[in-house]
């Protein structure tokens, strides 16, 4: 059975271009508003803000933007931490004012208000960076969570950013309640219906990165100690049809093929059909570690990459 690091090998389909992924990107140069000079110094201007969103979408804006000294996922949430510790103490302050006058501004009364930013903000840090402090993870494999106020602020950017960035669509922000045993955390089940995927316009070819399921869910089903915990590769099949890009997804392993019949939102299948604005004459891909990433050349860049190997 394959592990989820395994790098699966490289299939071929119908109008899947000669060369390979890697030297498709290279031959390949991002075009987006987010490149400019201008855009990027008020990007990395505004970093503590930006770093009070959802972990996937600094991540989108981090590749749009394409240059680290710019914006940073790790260096945009720690500022953004640094922020809300002057930020959160402000808020309360403002509130205090509000509900019992101006006057408690200069009185002792404040502090209990200041401290209560504080111990907010650090208690917020500290979640942020669990990955971190309490098991010992390494920055690339850590997941930077939101603020308080960061999906609020993601769906006030986002019709900005996706603008920005070319964006056509991003990839779902489910917000997370409390669960039990038994219930799929969100985000791994919208994996489960192919429903996570990010694809952008880079102007001479769209990009798209599609998230394959990760996890085996955690039930109380005899069967499950035999399985385990990391989801096993899946099969999968990419065409493009009728102006349509489709990708299918399989899992493969017959013990987990087993248990998806008795957990609910656990199809051992799925099939995603994404929507192309301009025609695509052919595509290169690759897949490994469950991420499934697929460059769709527009017909001039196709013709532009045949032209240079003549």
């Amino acid at each position: 059975m394959a592990a989820m690091n395994t790098v699966k090998s490289e299939k071929r389909f119908p109008g899947q271009v000669s060369v390979s992924f890697q030297e498709a990107l290279l031959q390949f140069e991002k075009k987006g508003l987010l490149t400019g000079t201008l855009p990027r110094i008020l990007i990395f201007l505004s970093q503590p803000l930006l770093g009070a969103l959802p972990h996937q979408v600094k991540k989108d804006l981090e590749r749009a933007v394409a240059n680290p000294y710019s914006f940073g996922l790790i260096g945009s949430t720690g500022l953004n931490i640094l922020l809300n510790m002057i930020l959160y103490p402000l808020v309360f302050m403002a509130l205090a004012a509000t509900l019992t006058g101006v006057d408690v501004l200069f009185s002792q009364k404040i502090n209990i208000y200041i401290l209560i930013g504080i111990f907010l903000s650090l208690l917020e840090g500290t979640y942020r960076l669990r990955d971190g402090i309490f098991y010992a993870k390494p920055a690339t494999e850590m997941t930077f969570g939101s603020a308080i106020y960061g999906v609020p602020l993601y769906y006030a950017l986002q019709p900005l950013l996706a603008r920005q960035a070319g964006v056509i669509r991003s990839s779902p922000i489910p917000v997370d309640g409390f669960y039990d045993k038994g219930f799929v955390e969100k985000l791994e089940r919208e994996r489960r219906y192919g429903n996570v995927y990010v694809i952008e316009d880079w102007g001479d070819a769209y990009f798209l990165r599609v998230e394959f399921p990760r996890k085996v869910p955690d039930i109380g089903l005899p069967l499950r100690s035999e399985i385990p915990d990391e989801m096993p590769d899946y099969d999968y099949d990419l065409f493009l049809k009728d102006g349509h890009f489709v990708v299918k997804g399989r899992c493969t392993d017959e013990r987990v093929r087993k248990i998806s019949s008795s957990v609910g939102a656990f199809p051992p299948e799925f099939m995603t059909v994404i929507p192309l604005q301009e025609r695509i004459e052919g595509f290169s891909h690759r897949f490994e570690k469950q991420l499934l990433e697929v460059l769709l050349l527009k017909e001039k860049r196709k013709k532009t990459e045949e032209n240079s190997h003549l």
